[in-house]
């Protein structure tokens, strides 16, 4: 029996919004980051995802919704509390939604605040 091989595709984007997180000592406070999110996706054969498509996805459904936004305000419908959006919660929301087009695929997504601070969301399943 062969080997199974398993090719993991990697693409990026980035965006600048501001959130809150209420109760936070510091965090409560309006701010904006530049969020950078990488999302990893699983293909068994070369070209199984096609790279402009999974690369138009992330534009429409991560810079086109959250570039220059005030997350707790348009994610309040996702996740239905207005008053706290963090990092993982955006990297979990994107991953419930790239699930959605590429099932079974998703292995995790990245998001960071900064440079230095970032989050990875794995999805079970």
């Amino acid at each position: 029996m062969g080997v199974r091989k398993v090719f993991v595709v990697k693409a990026c984007t980035e965006f600048s919004a501001a959130h809150r997180i209420e109760g936070h000592r510091r965090c409560s406070r309006v701010h904006g980051h530049n969020y950078r999110v990488c999302v990893w996706v699983k293909e068994e054969e070369p070209m199984e995802i096609d790279l402009d498509e999974l690369e138009r996805w992330l534009h429409y459904n991560v810079y086109e919704k959250f570039d220059h936004q005030y997350l707790n305000t348009i994610l309040h419908n996702n996740l239905g509390e207005a008053s706290r959006v963090t990092s993982e919660d955006i990297a979990r929301l994107i991953a419930e939604q790239l699930r959605e087009n590429y099932p079974e695929r998703v292995l995790r997504v990245e998001v960071c605040e900064t440079r230095n601070l970032c989050v990875e969301y794995v999805p079970s399943g």
